[in-house]
C-alpha cells in the first residue's frame, strides 16, 4: 500500500487533519492556565510538542482533546502561569 504523503503511514487517511485523533485520553496530568498571570508571550504555543494550544484573547491555553500532559508548555512558561494538576478518573 502506498501513501499518498511521504510523511503518512498506512493508518493515516490523507482526507483528515493530523488532529482527527484526540489524544487527551492518554494524558495522567493536564495543564491548567492562571488567566490573570498569563503574559501572551507564546512561549508554551512554541514548545507545545502536539499544537495544541492556542490564543484565548487574554491568555493562552490548551485543548485538551489532544493534549497529551507532556507538561512541556508548564517548565517553560516564564511566569509560571500554566500548573500541571492530576487528571481526574
Amino acid at each position: 500500500m502506498r501513501s499518498k504523503s511521504k510523511y503518512a503511514g498506512p493508518w493515516a487517511d490523507p482526507a483528515e487533519p493530523l488532529f482527527s485523533i484526540k489524544t487527551g485520553e492518554w494524558r495522567y496530568q493536564r495543564p491548567v492556565t492562571k488567566a490573570g498571570k498569563c503574559c501572551q508571550c507564546g512561549t508554551c504555543y512554541l514548545f507545545c510538542s502536539t499544537g495544541c494550544i492556542s490564543d484565548r484573547g487574554t491568555y493562552f491555553a490548551a485543548d485538551l482533546d489532544y493534549c497529551k500532559g507532556c507538561g512541556l508548555c508548564a517548565r517553560q512558561c516564564p511566569v509560571g502561569a500554566i500548573m500541571m494538576v492530576r487528571e481526574e478518573m
